[in-house]
């Protein structure tokens, strides 16, 4: 397996992982940019855009972390029924 099948088979696992909208959303815009290298390359995306991306994903690795407390405190309090 070359290096970019390895790369690629990490992106496909962490994707096929997340249940999150926003997040698949934000990545899909991101991979259809950089789907025509002819066309996009890194440096043409602007500041702004790069802001953009960054704050979304920051925003929904918030959004993760509350989720997730909120699993482990339903799943907790599940399993303390449970006793």
């Amino acid at each position: 397996m070359t290096h970019v099948e390895i790369i690629k088979q990490k992106i496909i696992n962490l994707v096929m992982a997340m249940d999150n909208e926003q997040a698949l959303e934000v990545l899909h815009d991101v991979i259809q940019k950089f789907s025509n290298p002819s066309s996009v390359v890194e440096d043409e995306l602007t500041d702004e855009e790069w802001s953009e991306i960054e704050n979304d994903m920051k925003e929904i690795e918030e959004e993760d972390e509350i989720d997730n407390q909120e699993k482990d405190i339903e799943d907790l309090k599940q399993w303390k029924s449970r006793k």
